[in-house]
């Protein structure tokens, strides 16, 4: 293949980290591959993607056998000299997606004009990924598993490819000792779609569904594992968005599965991080300015039916976008956040913009932020903190059905398309573009290579964000720099944090 200058790499694609999670397998622990018949493995085309329901072309897509990697290098030969290794998780609300780069987003155009090597990997999502009975039959958290069996194949395997096994770095849109530092964007694991309490109510629903027993837990799996795919692709319910307008809630996500003899989340991530029972490395985090436009601009897409659900109850909406219709006081919070958000809104266009901001300060902004807060006081590494606000030519917002004159802002995962080249988009052009995208990668790699991210586009010194003072870098393409304060968007933190009540009702 070649880089986006014209630089020659090799690509291994599709190769197969874990045994098919089916039948015995599916809802189980992922098991590493068996060593491939014959003496060559056929590693030049990308592997399936994991089962999926997409939100953009209303279809389901994938197959359960698609536990694969895809390794991207410049020099298979690099014993002496190996390089960095940086591993991209996809992002998708843990139901979509995928780590390739034909069907997805995720090729390696761009990166592979830096020395790193570049490694993209698949993970069961949705009921697949991360169905749970809540107890020991079926913990949960298969998804999470998959990605972590993923980086021990990367850490015994990578040198094979010229990656420096003591140098791994995990990156990734909305994801101890198998990496080495981490870049998280746009997403934490606070996040309020990142968890759910309800998996269990969610399990019995599908098994409802497909005509399973819901009472006795091995039972049920017994039943779901006998079934054929194909009765659990007949709705997005069943594909495990049990959810309705905008990001939550979503129904398999990742939970607390105390109930496994060696837990994978053995706590919240808030206790854990607060007793420092985490992997202490080198951490990049942070947002892009409007992250919430992508999810208003389900609003607007031109079929009018996300505005039309909305304004039917829209404090209900609300409360359901809080995940909060079982809690005790949940309508009166809905309705105070309906008053806040929307009170004033008089026309369609105001309640898009509304939507955003909701979608925006809840969905990310806010768990991010306390995500960052919190690593600063405990990590024992710095914590780099940053806000993404350039407006490039492309968006994800474009992929949908909206006006064409709209325009949500910078908006949620649009950085990734000046990170990674794709089928689905043009080839950057514009000099901005090219510019920041420039400046990601050099931020990224120089990270991924020494833990400190540095660019010469960048004038100021992107200093950590400490228990002391937050700061941040603004990286856009004509005035990148370090801002020592709190993000913009801070005083609609005050408004959540006056009303809700700690340790009862958290987002």
């Amino acid at each position: 293949m070649v880089s986006a200058s014209g630089r020659k790499f090799n690509a291994f694609r599709g190769i197969p980290y874990a045994q098919p999670p089916v039948g015995d397998l599916r809802f189980n622990d992922p098991i590493p591959a068996k060593p491939w018949t014959g003496s060559v493995l056929d590693a030049t085309k990308e592997g399936p993607t994991c089962l999926q329901f997409d939100l953009v072309t209303k279809v389901t897509a994938g197959q359960e056998d698609c536990l694969v990697l895809n390794v991207y290098t410049t020099n298979v030969d690099a014993s002496e000299n190996p390089l960095p290794v940086m591993v991209w998780i996809h992002g998708g609300g843990f139901t979509t997606g995928s780590g390739n780069s034909e069907t997805d987003l995720y090729g390696p155009g761009y990166i592979l004009d830096r020395d790193v090597v570049l490694v993209t990997l698949n993970y069961r999502l949705g009921s697949f990924g991360f169905l749970s009975t809540e107890d020991k039959e079926a913990p949960g958290n298969y998804g999470l598993l998959d990605q972590s069996l993923a980086l021990k194949w990367v850490r015994d395997h990578i040198r094979h490819f010229g990656g420096n096994t003591n140098s791994i770095t995990i990156f990734g849109e909305s994801a101890g000792g198998l990496f080495h530092r981490a870049i998280a964007q746009s997403g934490s694991t606070r996040c309020p779609w990142a968890h759910t309490k309800s998996i269990g109510a969610y399990t019995r629903i599908l098994a409802e569904d497909v005509n399973c027993p819901t009472t006795n837990s091995k039972e049920l799996l017994k039943c779901l594992r006998s079934k054929d795919v194909k009765e659990f692709l007949d709705s997005k319910k069943k594909m495990g968005m049990i959810a309705g307008l905008g990001l939550l809630p979503i129904a398999f996500v990742p939970r607390v599965d105390a109930e496994r003899e060696i837990p994978f989340l053995p706590d919240t991530p808030e206790r854990l991080v607060a007793n420092k029972q985490f992997n202490q490395v080198p951490f990049i985090g942070g947002l892009t300015e409007n992250e919430g436009g992508l999810f208003a601009a389900s609003l607007a897409t031109l079929d009018g039916e996300g505005m039309n659900e909305f304004k039917t109850d829209p404090v209900k909406n609300v409360l359901h976008i809080l995940a909060m219709e079982n809690r005790k006081g949940g309508l009166q919070i809905a309705q105070k956040v309906y008053d806040y958000y929307f009170f004033s809104a008089k026309t369609d266009e105001d309640i898009i913009s509304q939507y955003g901001e909701l979608s925006s300060d809840i969905g990310f902004f806010k768990c991010v932020d306390d995500s960052v807060k919190a690593l600063a006081q405990h990590n024992a590494y710095p914590v780099f903190y940053y806000q993404y606000a350039h407006r490039g030519q492309l968006s994800l917002v474009e992929i949908l059905d909206i006006p064409k004159d709209s325009d949500f802002g910078v908006a949620h995962a649009d950085e990734i398309l000046l990170m990674f080249s794709n089928y689905l988009m043009p080839r950057l052009s514009h000099p901005n573009d090219l510019k920041v995208s420039k400046m990601l990668l050099d931020l990224w790699t120089s990270f991924a290579a020494d833990g400190i991210p540095q660019s010469e586009d960048v004038g100021d010194k992107w200093l950590p964000t400490t228990r002391e003072q937050v700061r941040y870098l603004r990286i856009e393409a004509n005035n990148p720099k370090l801002i020592n304060n709190s993000m913009p968007f801070q005083s609609k933190l005050d408004f959540w944090k006056n009303l809700l009540t700690t340790g009862k009702d958290e987002l």
